[in-house]
C-alpha cells in the first residue's frame, strides 16, 4: 500500500490530493480548490489522469471552491465518481419553477458574487458568475455522481474498496447544517425580497451564491488582531497558546471534516471545521483508543486562525507533521501554532514538523527562533508539501 498527500499553494485558501495505490489499483481524491493554478491542473490531468474518485467540497466558501468552478470548466471531461458537497440537496418532488421576479433578483445576485480568475491564463473567467452547483447539475455525469443526503458526522464510513480504507467523518453535526439553513431564510428574504416557503428547481444554486457572498463579507470584517513578535520567548509562545478562542463562522462550523484510515494509518483533514466538535466526535468514534491518537500527518483547520485550534484537541489527537494551508499575514496564527507546539509530548511523539505552502512571517520567526525549536522539539518546513508513505 502506499499514498501520497499533497498540498497545493493556491492563496488564502486550500486544495488537498490523496492518491492510494495498492498493487496495480488506483484511487484519486481531492479536497476543495481556492485556485485552479498550473500546479493542480497538471497534477489533475497528469497525475489524476482526469479521473477523481472522490471530490469533497468541505464547506461553501470562495477560498474553498473558485478553483473548482475553475476546473470543472477547464476540464468538461473530467471524470468524477462521487461528489461530496453539502449544498440544498432537497429531495422533494414538489419543486417549484422560479418567477420571473426571482430571476431578475437571481441574475443580480450573481453579478455580486467574487470573480473567478483562470490562473493559468491570467483572466478572468467568462463562466465566472456560475456556481458550482450549477456547473455539477448542468453535466449529467457529474450530477449523477453528486451524492444528495447530506454528509455529517453520522454518515455511516465510507469504504473505498481494493482495500484502501475508509473515509469517516467527523463534522458537521447535524445542528450546524441546520443553523446553516436558518441563515439561509434570512438571506433568501434580505435578497430575493421572497419569503422561503417552498423548494426551487435547481435550487442549490441560490444557496451557494447567498452563502458564498455572505462569507465575502465576513472575510472582509476579520476577527484577528495582528499581534507583535519582536519579543518571542517562552513565556510569550505560553501566552498565546492560553488567549481565549472566540466563535467560529456558521459555514466553518458546517465545514466537513473526516479522517482517511487504512490498517493503522491515519490522516485528518479538518476543513475549516470547529475544532471542539473534531475532538468530541474523535473521543466517540475512537472511544477505546488510548489517547492522543497518533495520525500520519493533520490538516490545521481554517488556515491555523487562532479560533480554529485548541488545546483539548492535542488532548485527544496529535502528529509528528501538521499542515497548514493557505492563509494570510495573520493566518497561521501565533495563537494556533502556539497550542500546536506547547502541547505536552507523549510518549508517541518526540518531535513536531509544521509544514506550510504560502509565506507567512508569523511562521518565519517562530523557525528562526533556535531555543524554543530546542525546548519544545518542533521544525518549521516551507513548500515541502507532499508526503510519501509506503508500507
Amino acid at each position: 500500500m502506499r499514498y501520497v498527500f499533497k498540498t497545493f499553494n493556491v492563496g488564502a485558501g486550500d486544495c488537498i490530493t490523496l492518491l492510494l495505490q495498492n498493487g496495480d489499483k488506483e484511487l484519486h481524491i481531492m479536497v476543495d480548490c481556492g485556485s485552479f493554478t498550473k500546479d493542480v491542473n497538471d497534477n489533475v490531468t497528469q497525475i489524476f489522469r482526469k479521473r477523481i474518485d472522490y471530490l469533497i467540497v468541505t464547506h461553501i466558501d470562495n477560498d474553498h471552491i473558485k478553483g473548482l468552478i475553475s476546473m470543472l470548466n477547464v476540464l468538461p471531461d473530467l471524470t468524477i465518481h462521487h461528489i461530496l458537497y453539502n449544498c440544498y440537496q432537497r429531495t422533494s418532488e414538489n419543486l417549484q419553477d422560479w418567477d420571473d421576479k426571482m430571476k431578475d433578483n437571481v441574475k443580480r445576485l450573481y453579478g455580486d458574487l467574487p470573480v473567478v480568475v483562470d490562473m493559468m491564463e491570467g483572466v478572468i473567467n467568462a463562466e465566472s458568475s456560475k456556481t458550482l452547483a450549477e456547473l455539477i447539475l448542468d453535466n449529467e455525469n457529474w450530477k449523477k455522481a453528486w451524492r444528495r443526503e447530506y454528509v455529517t458526522s453520522g454518515t455511516e464510513p465510507i469504504e473505498l474498496g481494493h482495500d484502501m480504507g475508509n473515509l469517516i467523518f467527523l463534522s458537521p453535526n447535524q445542528d450546524a447544517l441546520d443553523k446553516l439553513d436558518d441563515e439561509y431564510k434570512k438571506l433568501f428574504w434580505q435578497t430575493l425580497y421572497k419569503q422561503k416557503m417552498d423548494d426551487y428547481k435547481n435550487e442549490e444554486s441560490i444557496y451557494e451564491a447567498l452563502m458564498r457572498i455572505a462569507s465575502e463579507e465576513i472575510d472582509k470584517e476579520g476577527k484577528e488582531q495582528p499581534v507583535s513578535a519582536t519579543s518571542l520567548n517562552e513565556e510569550a509562545l505560553k501566552k498565546y497558546a492560553d488567549e481565549s478562542v472566540a466563535a467560529l463562522t456558521a459555514s466553518n462550523i458546517a465545514s466537513i471534516a473526516f479522517v482517511w484510515e487504512h490498517e493503522n494509518h491515519r490522516i485528518l483533514f479538518f476543513g475549516d471545521a470547529s475544532p471542539k466538535i473534531v475532538s468530541e466526535n474523535l473521543e466517540k468514534m475512537y472511544a477505546d483508543f488510548p489517547k492522543p491518537l497518533v495520525f500520519d500527518a493533520i490538516k490545521v483547520s481554517h488556515h491555523g486562525s487562532a479560533h480554529s485550534t485548541i488545546k483539548e484537541q492535542l488532548k485527544v489527537v496529535d502528529s509528528e507533521l501538521y499542515f497548514v494551508t493557505g492563509g494570510s499575514k495573520l493566518r497561521p496564527s501565533f495563537q494556533a501554532i502556539s497550542r500546536i507546539v506547547t502541547a505536552p509530548l507523549s510518549g508517541k511523539i518526540s518531535h513536531r514538523e509544521i509544514r506550510y505552502n504560502r509565506q507567512n512571517k508569523i511562521l518565519d520567526s517562530l523557525n528562526s527562533a533556535d531555543g524554543l525549536k530546542e525546548k519544545f522539539h518542533y521544525s518549521i518546513e516551507a513548500n515541502n508539501n507532499e508526503y510519501e508513505l509506503s508500507y
